[in-house]
């Protein structure tokens, strides 16, 4: 085995694996430590599969072990995926996990089809649709139904972060119902997301996520220059990865509305910063129209007491309640953007707080990470053949 291929802790371990196929890296260093964490506390050794990038140096750190899986995160080449799939074969007969948990459209579908040939049983979970199920394109979402339902089968366990989803997948027949479990989308730490004092200052607004066009970012930037003129002392700031590509917001309109001060580009930024991004705002604005999960920076804002505003849109109105911790609007929709984030700025201190606390109080009751992982255990030990 070469030592190149391997970015973590050596493999010659008595403890059973469970392996992580992903389609980045940098995004089970964001949102899976913990639960990678709660897995090594059960005994288990932890493998990530997933393509190589800076991240690994952080998963090493961390003494969690990677291997390298080729895998585009948005080409649809048939032999590219044909690649990924023996890679993770190759992988899985390597390892001999007793479970793999499998993330994201690819993972899910040639991941689960690739451990199936090496009989490895799968838990996988539906973070969203993504764009599949909503750029309105039928033979897309006709091949990714086809092929969902192919490697589904073989399915110990879907995980479902939202309703609608679920609802969508039983409807079209993907899977029987019985392979199913709701969770709350990824959960939230709420020990990490303490619940912050409320600023008492200019309003700040602030967009987290990559600068996705269906992530809502140009809807927000435009909503912002009309906003601006009405409310010059209102800020607005982004934060979030940019890629020349043409599913992210054309770089002109981001540099012009940086060179006009309509908003403030923070870049991408570690995850550890996020917490503290979000306590400087006033409120935290997502008019997402992507297949979302749950979007986890609505729990995390929720979590620090931050009203939030966002669309009525799959995994994004199971956070809000309107008018109770944040508004909702429509999808693609700036004026009921900018009408929401007008009528934010005009609520009175005392009643934004209040909202703060009412979003604290919803993911304490419904949103608990806790809830998450002990429903990862559980699969785990139900599907796992440890000899």
């Amino acid at each position: 085995m070469s030592l190149e291929r391997i970015c973590g802790l050596g493999l010659a371990v008595t403890r059973p694996i469970v392996t992580i196929v992903y389609n980045t890296t940098i995004y089970v260093v964001k949102f899976r430590i913990r639960l990678i964490r709660a897995i090594q506390d059960e005994g288990y050794k932890v493998v990530v599969l997933s393509p190589r990038d800076e991240s690994c140096e952080e998963l090493e750190k961390l003494g969690i072990a990677h291997r390298h899986i080729p895998m585009s995160q948005y080409g649809m080449n048939p032999l590219h995926e044909l690649k990924t799939m023996r890679a993770i074969t190759a992988e899985m007969h390597s390892l001999k996990p007793v479970v793999s948990l499998h993330y994201t459209i690819k993972p899910n579908i040639f991941g689960t089809l690739a451990a199936k040939k090496a009989g490895v049983p799968v838990v996988n979970n539906v973070a969203g649709t993504g764009r599949a199920f909503t750029t309105g394109n039928i033979i897309l979402r006709r091949l990714i139904t086809g092929l969902y339902r192919r490697a589904f089968k073989h399915s110990a366990k879907v995980f479902f972060q939202n309703g609608d989803d679920l609802d969508t997948f039983l409807k079209a027949r993907i899977l029987p119902e019985s392979k199913t479990l709701r969770i709350p989308g990824s959960g939230v730490d709420l020990d990490q997301f303490a619940l912050a004092p409320y600023p008492n200052n200019t309003p700040h607004f602030l967009f987290i996520g990559r600068l996705l066009k269906e992530k809502g970012i140009s809807e927000f930037i435009e909503a912002a220059t009309w906003l601006k003129k009405r409310y010059p002392h209102a800020r607005f700031h982004i934060v979030g990865e940019f890629e020349e590509h043409p599913l992210f917001v054309a770089k002109s309109i981001l540099d012009s509305a940086v060179e006009t001060k309509v908003v403030e580009y923070h870049g991408a930024v570690p995850p550890a910063q996020i917490a503290a991004l979000i306590t400087e705002a006033s409120c935290i604005v997502l008019p997402s129209y992507y297949g979302e999960g749950v979007p986890r920076v609505l729990l995390e804002a929720c979590a620090s007491g931050r009203p939030i505003i966002t669309t009525d849109n799959v995994g994004c109105r199971d956070v809000v309640l309107d008018g109770i911790n944040g508004f909702m609007v429509k999808t693609r929709d700036v004026k009921d953007l900018r009408n929401a984030i007008s009528r934010f700025i005009e609520t009175p201190f005392d009643e934004q707080r209040a909202m703060g606390r009412a979003a604290r109080e919803r993911v304490e009751t419904k949103f608990d990470e806790r809830f998450v992982l002990e429903a990862y255990l559980k699969a785990i030990q139900q599907e796992a053949k440890i000899p």
